[in-house]
């Protein structure tokens, strides 16, 4: 009986036990896992749900593709129609383009080919004439004929302009001043005739040579330079600054011609002392003139001209005023010596050394125009390929008079490479009437 009580109390000790300890965590396990179906349960409902839906929107996805994909094969078949007629229009212009383009090419290559030949061809017959005049004119016959032939031709130009104004002559070597300058060098050189109408050669000569001082005296002093030829409105009292300076020290003449310049009205002081450089070139001119000799000095100056025209490096040298005045000086004394008369030397070795950037070249060529002017001519250059006999130069001076209407003094230069005829120059004016030039405008004139 003990035995079964006890048995008893230990089963519900068991039972106490179980329901306390086991029954809730089993009872929760079993809550949690049928929670857990359950949702398992929706979530598989879920799933179902959703993979239909899936599949109706998969067919939906499917139908719109087909339908997407039919319309853009439509439009790409429809745009390739497009491109392929877009392109084969394009083809059809290009391919007309490169046949006009082709043909036109065609036609200017063959225009130039023709223009080619004919340029060639009239070359030829230049290049063949000038071969047959140059050996024509081998003969110094057909070389004077050549130059009657031009003699002729100016002749009868001559005819035909009967009224030709003669240039001033008063204006040589004035054309780089300004046109109050100009009148003020004129007015100083009809005072200095005025003054100096009873000197002799020599008192002009010293005269000269005073005047040269003066000059130097202006150029060393460019205060005493400006002030004589920038108080236009007093010119009484630049008189005076003249006279006090160099009054007894050099000749009247030299202080009347300087009297005669500070009264005038000059654009610039270098206008000024080129106006007396000029001025004292006409008095050595007008003293080459009072002793008989003023043909020499033209002829002298116009040859040393042409020897500097010439020897381009020789006036580089002699232009180049960085050196000093005298080694040029004694650099040209070397070349004409006692060639030259000394009015002839008194006015290259001045103008040497007065130069101021003129090329000496140009000036002495102006002092031999200048020396035909002081004589009442004008000069013309001229060029030949063999010396004019002295009854062609009188007849081509009394020609060129005509034209001009003045009296020309013809200044000759020999030159073989202008085969025949003449080249003349009278001032600004050339007549190239000689054969080269002639051959040389026929070629140049042939269609290109």
């Amino acid at each position: 009986m003990d035995i079964f009580i006890g048995q008893l109390i230990g089963f519900a000790v068991l039972a106490l036990l179980f329901w306390r300890f086991v029954l809730p965590p089993l009872k929760r396990a079993v809550v949690k896992q049928q929670d857990t179906i359950g949702q398992q349960i929706v979530d598989s409902d879920t799933a179902k749900a959703q993979l239909a839906d899936a599949k109706a929107a998969h067919e939906r996805a499917l139908t719109n593709a087909k339908t997407e994909a039919e319309e853009l094969h439509r439009g790409a078949v429809k745009d390739a129609e497009g491109i392929t007629a877009d392109i084969r229009a394009q083809a059809d212009s290009e391919v007309n383009r490169i046949t006009e383009h082709g043909r036109s090419q065609g036609e200017l290559l063959r225009a130039n080919l023709v223009r080619q030949l004919r340029s060639e061809l009239g070359l030829s017959a230049v290049d063949n004439a000038g071969q047959l005049v140059r050996s024509h004119l081998a003969e110094p016959a057909a070389q004077a004929q050549s130059i009657d032939r031009v003699i002729d031709e100016l002749e009868a130009m001559s005819a035909r302009t009967p009224d030709t104004v003669p240039a001033n002559v008063e204006l040589l070597g004035l054309h780089s001043m300004r046109a109050s300058s100009r009148s003020a060098a004129r007015a100083v050189a009809q005072e200095f005739d005025s003054a100096s109408a009873g000197l002799d050669s020599a008192a002009l000569g010293t005269a000269s040579e005073e005047l040269t001082q003066v000059i130097g005296v202006l150029a060393d002093n460019p205060v005493l330079r400006k002030k004589l030829t920038d108080d236009d409105d007093n010119p009484a009292g630049k008189e005076q600054v003249v006279r006090s300076l160099f009054g007894g020290k050099v000749s009247p003449i030299v202080v009347d011609v300087l009297v005669a310049a500070v009264k005038q009205r000059w654009s610039s002081s270098a206008d000024f002392t080129a106006g007396l450089r000029r001025q004292n070139a006409l008095v050595v001119l007008t003293s080459a003139e009072r002793d008989g000799t003023i043909e020499q000095v033209e002829n002298q100056l116009f040859a040393v001209a042409r020897v500097l025209e010439q020897n381009p490096q020789l006036a580089s040298l002699l232009s180049d005023h960085t050196h000093d005045g005298a080694k040029r000086v004694e650099m040209l004394r070397s070349l004409v010596g006692d060639k030259v008369n000394a009015h002839t030397w008194y006015l290259i070795s001045h103008t040497i050394v007065l130069l101021h950037g003129q090329p000496a070249d140009v000036a002495v060529d102006q002092l031999a125009q200048l020396a035909a002017a002081r004589r009442g001519e004008s000069v013309a250059h001229v060029v030949s390929a063999t010396e004019l006999t002295a009854a062609q130069q009188a007849r081509l001076a009394s020609v060129l008079g005509t034209i001009y209407g003045r009296t020309i003094s013809v200044q000759t230069e020999i030159d073989p490479a202008i085969l025949g005829g003449l080249r003349i120059g009278v001032g600004d004016e050339q007549i190239e009437a000689d054969v080269a030039t002639r051959l040389a405008k026929a070629a140049t004139s042939l269609p290109r």
